[in-house]
């Protein structure tokens, strides 16, 4: 099993509790939900520079709730684990780097709030006042700054955002999208500051306490954004004997929404890549058929080199990366591969 999956079922299973449904309230559920195994907030996007070069980004913010020892007094028995990831694709440069970070609330060294948008990790953080999102990180390598709004109202997939991950209805999640953030922002790495004069990206936030089977192995996950403006979520978890579950979400220009289960849409891998560092082979163009919208897309990894190794919270592999959209209609997107 892939160690990024098996990263998701060891905290999923260490501390099942009972968590009410959630009834969204904004800007509330933007906040971290406590009583809930896991949660993440995942950015995806697309800058512009203003040289007019293309470049890539992605954010993501973990928290994972764990089982304090009893009587333990320590300021390091702390409820909660922070992760975050930071990768960026450089279109100029055609180059690929990628950050990591973590830390427990002990000490202050990571916190999340509870009544809006709000974590940090160290030099890390993620935040909304009003309607804006503030996205700052700190490596050793420069800083990277963002400040995003939403150009739609807030996605939710599955029914109020109840999104099934298998067949079983134990195994889901709570998930709502901003699928069209606009905005501005730099990255400064040493001498070198890139004005970023247009972004375009996607926020994924995802509650839940049983993502996957023990069947499960991976995901494929595309986040797809047309130039006339709608947008595609779809999805696949992928089985050793269960059957692939299929799932996604169609967002029209004005926000309308109609969701997408196995009969509605296809996937085809058209071409993989073998990495050279961790042997994973990942499919890497994929052909994604929509029937009732007349869509007949190409996904394409813009640079197939988009592999991550993380080390937190141990080693694993994955593969998150931008992509260009052709075919019956053109755009840009993001993939995640997992589990290969």
């Amino acid at each position: 099993m892939n160690p990024f999956v098996l990263i998701i079922k060891l905290f999923i299973y260490s501390s099942l509790l009972f968590a009410e449904p959630l009834n969204w309230k904004f800007p509330t559920d933007h906040g971290i939900h406590p009583n809930y195994d896991t949660e993440w907030y995942y950015i995806t996007g697309h800058l512009v520079d203003t040289n007019q070069q293309l470049h890539g980004f992605q954010v993501t913010f973990f928290r994972h709730k764990l089982t304090k020892i009893p009587d333990n007094t320590s300021l390091w028995n702390s409820p909660h684990l922070y992760t975050a990831h930071f990768a960026f694709t450089n279109g100029n440069e055609q180059t690929f780097k990628h950050y990591e970070t973590m830390g427990r609330e002990s000490y202050k060294i990571a916190t999340g709030v509870s009544g809006n948008m709000g974590i940090h990790i160290n030099n890390w953080s993620l935040s909304m006042k009003g309607d804006t999102i503030f996205i700052d990180i700190t490596t050793a390598d420069g800083q990277f700054k963002l400040e995003l709004e939403s150009a739609k109202p807030i996605v939710f997939h599955g029914k109020n955002g109840y999104s099934q991950k298998s067949a079983s209805t134990d195994h889901y999640s709570y998930y709502y999208s901003f699928t069209r953030l606009k905005g501005s922002g730099s990255y400064q790495v040493s001498d070198n500051r890139l004005i970023f004069s247009e972004a375009s990206a996607w926020m994924d936030r995802e509650i839940f306490n049983q993502l996957l089977d023990n069947n499960q192995i991976g995901w494929d996950w595309f986040a797809i954004q047309l130039d006339d403006g709608s947008d595609i979520m779809a999805f696949r978890v992928r089985s050793k004997t269960t059957g692939d579950y299929f799932s996604g979400t169609h967002i029209q220009p004005n926000g309308d929404t109609t969701p997408l289960n196995k009969k509605d849409f296809q996937l085809t891998v058209l071409d993989t890549w073998e990495s050279p560092t961790s042997g994973a082979k990942y499919p890497i163009k994929w052909k994604i058929e929509v029937p009732q919208f007349q869509y007949s897309l190409v996904v394409t990894a813009r640079f197939n080199f988009q592999e991550l190794k993380n080390t937190i919270p141990f080693p694993f592999y994955y593969w998150e990366g931008q992509s260009i959209v052709s075919g019956s209609h053109n755009g840009r997107a993001y993939m995640e591969l997992v589990g290969y």
